[in-house]
């Protein structure tokens, strides 16, 4: 499947994640924030497989068996109850 990810929708992503706005995050842009555990390694799974903006971490950095899962985005950023994405455009 060919894709422009300058032309990648999103909402599909609001499944998995929900965006704060840069006035409730501390980010100047804004934030999406998985919706799930960290440890939910299905959910996880079936985001990044409907990403366009994953790339895969450092091995040492990887936590599910899986290659293509958000945990194992280098694009991830850890909070203390659960994960950021910085890939998605905001």
């Amino acid at each position: 499947m060919e894709s422009n990810v300058d032309e990648y929708d999103c909402s599909v992503m609001l499944t998995w994640f929900m965006f704060r706005p840069a006035s409730q995050s501390g980010s100047s842009s804004g934030s999406w924030i998985f919706r799930f555990s960290s440890d939910n390694v299905v959910q996880s799974r079936l985001a990044a497989s409907h990403c366009h903006y994953f790339m895969a971490d450092d091995e040492d950095e990887m936590l599910d068996d899986k290659l293509l899962s958000c945990v194992n985005c280098m694009r991830r950023r850890w909070l203390v109850d659960g994960f950021e994405c910085y890939g998605l455009p905001s």
